[in-house]
């Protein structure tokens, strides 16, 4: 199938979003916190560019970084976006397999949006897919992933990206199995949701599948991280409802 490729080999994603939803049991469960694992000789740290806003965890919003219990409670539900059926991912959501080191440095806080082992430490994270229709109808497979920085984490990440997309048309790298691909990139704006927001696509230089669209979106410590994976040839980005209701989301389980 043309979306699995897209997901497991030119995106390099954590979970098979595909394999979520027709194999899905129901159900909102699991989540889970991910520790950076030093592994790979990855330096944290590195100063804030590209126009984000700087300041602390809840610069903007006022939204500090939430732990995992809330990531949980603020994740999209079946629901909540009418039209839309949510499934939470399990516990291994971001399994060692799911990294992807870019051979640029300049380029790594772009693939610290699917990167399992991030230069920039997740404190926790929940994450879950989202789908209108059914596979066999068309349409795109929305997978989300919530995470809290500390220490101005979220602020610095976003700034880091925004420098990254402005730098990196494409680049080559090598995921957690050992394979080794090429990436093109493109920043089609922001989404206007949250205290900051950035869109882009992502594909594979050879072309073979539809571009994924990425929209990332800050809502004080925290991020919303929207990869949509089209079931045609052509890129289909997450719709800014879906987008709206996270953000709101967030914000309210800050008050839990």
């Amino acid at each position: 199938m043309r979306v699995r490729r897209a997901l497991g080999v030119a995106v390099v994603v954590p979970v098979l979003a595909v394999t979520a939803v027709a194999c899905s049991g129901g159900g909102d469960e699991g989540g889970g916190a991910a520790k950076k694992e030093d592994n790979r000789g990855r330096q944290s740290g590195g100063s804030g560019g590209g126009g984000a806003e700087e300041g602390g965890d809840g610069a903007g919003s006022g939204v500090p970084p939430l732990d995992e219990k809330q990531l949980n409670e603020a994740l999209l539900k079946t629901g909540d976006v009418k039209g839309y059926r949510a499934q939470r991912n399990k516990e291994d959501a971001l399994e060692g397999q799911g990294s992807i080191e870019s051979e640029d440095p300049r380029c790594s806080p772009i693939t610290d949006v699917v990167d399992s082992q991030p230069e920039r430490e997740r404190e926790a994270f929940a994450s879950g897919v989202l789908m209108k229709g059914s596979l066999s109808t068309g349409g795109a497979v929305q997978q989300v992933l919530l995470s809290s920085y500390g220490d101005g984490g979220a602020v610095k990440w976003f700034g880091d990206l925004k420098k990254a997309l402005s730098e990196c048309g494409s680049f080559a790298g090598k995921i957690g199995t050992g394979e080794r691909t090429q990436l093109r990139i493109k920043r089609v704006g922001s989404v206007g949701v949250g205290d900051d927001s950035v869109r882009f696509t992502m594909e594979d230089v050879k072309g073979k599948d539809s571009p994924t669209v990425f929209t990332i979106v800050r809502t004080g410590g925290n991020t919303a991280s929207f990869m949509s994976v089209s079931l045609s040839d052509e890129p289909q980005a997450v719709a800014k409802s879906l987008v709206k209701k996270q953000h709101e989301k967030l914000t309210e389980a800050a008050g839990d």
